[in-house]
């Protein structure tokens, strides 16, 4: 059976982003200058970093507020 990835409000508004705007999360590492790995822990909260986090909120154009 395969393991369900939990994901966070603020992981959750990154995927809709990246849908929204036709990216992958591997496009959007490689705009921010981060992993693929990284990004996908921070959608599921595992990475908690404030830079990287501003970063993927910049590059998408989005705001953690609600």
């Amino acid at each position: 059976m395969k393991r369900i990835k939990e994901i966070t409000p603020l992981g959750m508004k990154i995927k809709i982003a990246l849908l929204e705007q036709n990216m992958t999360a591997r496009e959007l590492a490689s705009r921010i200058s981060r992993s693929e790995a990284t990004v996908c822990e921070v959608i599921s909260g595992k990475n908690k970093s404030p830079v990287t986090r501003q970063l993927i909120l910049d590059e998408l154009q989005i705001s953690e507020k609600a």
